[in-house]
């Protein structure tokens, strides 16, 4: 530093409540040396993190100094999987086995499972202490129905691993490619042709019951199998436009025979209508 020969430093933050440094010496002669210890207490976070530590100090060149902290969170109980993808269409949601396993070998036990709105459960042994263990949870399906989406956590006994937590959801018998429509330079009354392809993420075959469109500006031109998937043509037709209306939208309703629905949205932007530039006269 320049000016002053004695360094001072002030409060030292961070940028989150997970990160939290010391700083024992506050004042430096020239050519003294101090070390900042960092904390990070972050709990489910994993993988790569980065957070900042500010230092304030008399430096009249750089009174708040900018530190970069970047490591690499690792769980010391591996959970396998590490997401759910669940089914509504397969028994028991397809859950798979969770598997928990030490990464330093040191024994665990399971002390509590807790799901969003208690969608999965299991049973367990609390006294059951292992290196490794298996969970085999059962899913309520009607539950399942209601909320596509949660989290679990397990409760553990590991002294550098309290708790594991892992996400569900529920994957979607169907799948539109592309998952909505979008026209661009959109002319009233003059037809674009799209394709969409139906896949059955299940790779099996199935039947389309019916197709409808929200405002009538969508038709199904051909339907035709493309392996277990169907392809389908559509014709779209922009509506007349209306006074400084930039854009319309529709909505493509598919019905899988004995199965689910698919709603594909649809939004067509009209082509720029250059204004006329005045005429200069010259007399």
């Amino acid at each position: 530093m320049r000016g002053a020969t004695l360094l001072k430093i002030r409060k030292i933050t961070a940028s989150c409540g997970c990160t939290v440094p010391t700083l024992s010496k506050k004042q430096y002669e020239r050519g003294q040396e101090g070390v900042i210890k960092v904390k990070y207490k972050g709990k489910s976070k994993q993988g790569p993190v980065a957070e900042y530590i500010f230092v304030p100090t008399n430096d009249r060149e750089n009174p708040k100094a900018k530190l970069t902290i970047r490591a690499r969170v690792v769980q010391q109980v591996e959970v396998s999987p590490a997401k759910l993808q669940l089914s509504l269409s397969k028994e028991n949601a397809g859950m798979p086995d969770i598997t928990l396993k030490s990464r330093n070998g040191r024994p665990f036990s399971i002390t509590g499972f807790t799901s969003s709105d208690k969608v999965v459960s299991v049973d367990f042994d609390p006294n059951a202490t292992a290196s490794k263990l298996v969970l085999k949870p059962e899913v309520d399906m009607e539950k399942l129905k209601e909320h596509h989406q949660g989290m679990i956590k397990i409760d553990l006994t590991h002294p550098r691993c309290r708790s594991a937590v892992l996400f569900y959801k529920v994957v979607p018998k169907f799948r539109a490619q592309p998952a909505k429509i979008t026209l661009y330079d959109a002319e009233p009354n003059k037809p674009q042709i799209r394709e969409i392809l139906i896949r059955n993420t299940d790779n099996e075959q199935f039947e389309i019951e019916s197709v409808s469109s929200k405002h009538g500006y969508i038709e199904v031109i051909s339907q035709e199998p493309n392996g277990n998937n169907i392809k389908l043509k559509l014709q779209i037709t922009p509506p007349p436009r209306k006074a400084k209306q930039g854009r319309f939208s529709d909505s493509l309703k598919i019905k899988i025979k004995s199965d689910e629905e698919l709603a594909i949205p649809c939004t067509g932007f009209y082509r720029r209508v250059a204004k006329d530039k005045p005429t200069t006269i010259l007399a």
